[in-house]
């Protein structure tokens, strides 16, 4: 059973930017994970959402959620440090929320990727979009890079037309959820009910989940 996420230890707007968590001062990094919201949302419903494919494993004990967007560079220098963690380790499970808040071609960009899941290329269509070295800013790029993530475009034009509504529905219960959250940037992960916005070294993400596990508290020091 997955935990629900934890009571809010302080208000909510004094959560840390994301970003790079680099950019955090040292005591907030330190801190490990922070508190999420006061009860209003909790891990499950997080999870539960059937228009949003998850990653990895099936048998997971772990699930990390990630809230991204294609133009956030943060968002794909972490993609890498994600893909590692779950190849690595057959308990992971990830599972990204796309939160397109950088304009309208990242939210054409996640409407696509969303309708490629339709034909079975969530994934590659999400992987060719967060590994493009080039900031996607128009339409051409979207389907340049779709065509070389192997989707069939005529089925993906169909898919955007019929499942508009629903495509619009996940990316606005994306929004809600990361409003609910008090989120204030991209990327930002859920890792077991654990809040931790922005991003983190492949290192620190493991140490993440080895106390996840463990039930250890996050706080009181930088993980080993």
């Amino acid at each position: 059973m997955t935990r629900p996420l934890l009571p809010a230890l302080a208000a909510v707007l004094a959560l840390a930017g994301c970003g790079s968590a680099e950019a955090r001062d040292a005591e907030d990094l330190a801190s490990g994970t922070r508190a999420a919201t006061s009860g209003l949302i909790g891990f499950n419903d997080l999870i539960r959402d059937p228009g949003v494919p998850f990653l990895g494993s099936e048998n997971a004990d772990v699930v990390i959620v990630g809230y991204v967007d294609y133009n956030c560079g943060y968002c794909k220098k972490m993609q890498p440090v994600v893909d590692a963690v779950m190849k690595a380790d057959p308990k992971v499970r990830v599972l990204y929320k796309d939160w397109p808040i950088f304009g309208a071609v990242s939210q054409n960009a996640a409407r696509t990727a969303l309708a490629a899941g339709y034909q079975g290329k969530y994934e590659a269509v999400h992987n060719v979009f967060m590994q493009s070295p080039a900031r996607i800013t128009s339409d051409a790029d979207i389907q340049r890079l779709a065509q070389q993530a192997g989707v069939d475009m005529t089925r993906l034009e169909r898919d955007l037309a019929e499942h508009r509504a629903a495509i619009d529905a996940v990316l606005s219960r994306n929004g809600r959820e990361a409003r609910a959250l008090a989120l204030q940037g991209t990327p930002a992960f859920v890792i077991n009910g654990r809040l931790i916005p922005g991003g983190m070294p492949k290192a620190y993400l493991e140490a993440v989940i080895a106390r996840v596990r463990t039930e250890q508290p996050l706080g009181g020091g930088t993980p080993p």
